[in-house]
């Protein structure tokens, strides 16, 4: 099985997000596919199949090492860049496994992505969440319930890169979710907002760029900074930037690119 780890949301390799991205052309159990992102042991890793019916269509599933996901923008970008830049399609639609649309298409040496966009409403957690994550004046709480992530934003740069959760403690909160997302606004010129993302409860302490948290910023911060055009960044060790544009209530069209890092054959023989 061809095989690929790339690094998503970045020009550079080793910075970014890294998913795996196999190309399945016979099939495979769940079971088989939950052992490959075992073994890769990356954030996630994206499966990808090419449609009978057309040369553009793509089913695609994603696995963290531990469990299967809905939806990953970061291993969708991955994937979207063996199938743009090394496949050599102009376009892609993707299918994931909830029957989510996704299509991608090359924009120069970027790729163009339309995600969906999601509402987030006021939040009252637990305050375990908190006391786990070490914030104690957030400016808002949000909850995106279709993509169960939190949003907490805190007053600056400097405060949100200072969180330094307890990766044990917010694992066994209370409630669990797929995702807590900490932001705050930019007080530069280069970024219009920042954030980390935090996903203890399916196995990844901290994403290092989120593509799907980003479905949630976006609106998030576009009421606030009342603009449609954005640029952001994750602020994690690694680090990654995406320009957001809000093309409609429920639609974001993201703008970054990908870095391929490995290229090879995955052997699933058994001798």
């Amino acid at each position: 099985m061809k095989t690929y780890i790339i690094d998503a949301f970045t020009t550079e390799a080793f910075k970014g997000n890294p998913a795996g991205v196999c190309i399945v052309e016979n099939d495979i159990s769940v079971e088989t596919m939950q052992s490959i992102a075992g073994e890769l042991n990356l954030s996630e890793t994206a499966f990808i199949r090419k449609s009978e019916n057309n040369e553009n269509d793509y089913s695609i599933r994603y696995f963290t090492p531990t469990v299967p996901i809905d939806f990953c923008g970061h291993a969708t970008l991955a994937s979207a860049k063996v199938i743009l830049h090394q496949i050599g399609n102009s376009t892609v639609n993707f299918t994931t496994f909830h029957n989510l649309k996704i299509s991608a298409k090359s924009a120069g040496e970027n790729i163009k992505m339309n995600f969906h966009l999601y509402e987030t409403v006021n939040y009252f957690p637990n305050e375990d969440l908190y006391l786990a994550l070490g914030i104690t004046n957030p400016i808002a709480t949000k909850y995106a319930e279709k993509m169960d992530m939190v949003v907490i934003e805190v007053a600056n740069k400097d405060i949100l890169l200072s969180v330094k959760p307890n990766f044990v403690n917010l694992a066994n909160t209370s409630k669990s979710y797929k995702a807590v997302i900490v932001t705050a606004k930019s007080e530069d010129s280069k970024y219009d907002f920042y954030s980390r993302c935090f996903c203890s409860w399916i196995g990844i302490d901290e994403d290092p760029v989120t593509g799907s948290s980003h479905s949630v910023l976006a609106k998030y911060w576009s009421t606030i900074l009342n603009k449609k055009e954005m640029i952001a960044f994750q602020a994690s060790k690694r680090g990654g930037s995406m320009q957001l544009k809000i093309i409609s209530d429920n639609e974001l069209e993201v703008l970054s690119d990908a870095k391929i890092v490995f290229e090879g054959q995955l052997n699933l023989k058994s001798k």
